[in-house]
């Protein structure tokens, strides 16, 4: 095995030699993608609103698991897309009309973190948009989230706004996403 790193060596100077920079390059590169991920949480407690809280607003935070694919990759130039494909809140329990709602979005975050890296999903529409009991977002675009590039997990940060239930309720989230990243692992330095 201590001879792959010597292979790699004369197979990039040879093809740099010839003038072949774009084949090398991308010659050493590595691309992994997962199948879609899927993760539920069940039996989400909404409080009733505080009266000090913000009126018309909702915010959950919601963790999601990447896995292992970015630590197994191998060092170099890491390019990271996430794909959020489906965010869906389902009401389980209490009488909740989301109808109401007006806004929601789900954005991205490092876990821990306060600061929003990227909104994800965004859907705006007039009051009657909503089903009184479900609400499905759904994306096609991939977000590229080259800081999270090695990560096991993010956060999805759900926010929405309008008339909110003034008693307590319980929901399901079901969240859907697809990884995909990419390493130029041999980089050349002139």
């Amino acid at each position: 095995m201590r001879a792959l790193p010597r292979v790699l060596l004369l197979t990039a100077t040879t093809l740099l030699a010839s003038g072949c920079r774009k084949i090398a390059e991308t010659f050493f590169v590595v691309k992994a993608e997962t199948e879609e991920i899927c993760k539920t949480r069940r039996s989400i407690e909404f409080p009733a609103p505080a009266p000090s809280a913000s009126p018309g607003t909702l915010e959950y935070t919601f963790e999601f698991p990447l896995g292992q694919i970015g630590t197994d990759m191998p060092e170099g130039q890491l390019e990271t897309e996430f794909r959020l494909k489906l965010f869906e809140l389902e009401v389980m329990g209490g009488e909740v009309d989301l109808s109401t709602l007006e806004y929601a979005k789900v954005s991205l975050r490092r876990p821990g973190a306060q600061e929003v890296i990227r909104t994800l999903l965004e859907y705006q529409q007039p009051s009657q948009a909503f089903s009184p009991s479900r609400l499905t977002l759904r994306g096609v675009e991939a977000a590229s989230v080259a800081q999270l590039a090695r990560q096991d997990r993010l956060e999805l940060v759900f926010e929405a706004r309008g008339t909110l239930p003034t008693q307590a309720w319980t929901a399901d989230i079901r969240a859907c996403a697809e990884l995909r990243e990419e390493v130029h692992y041999f980089e050349f330095i002139f």
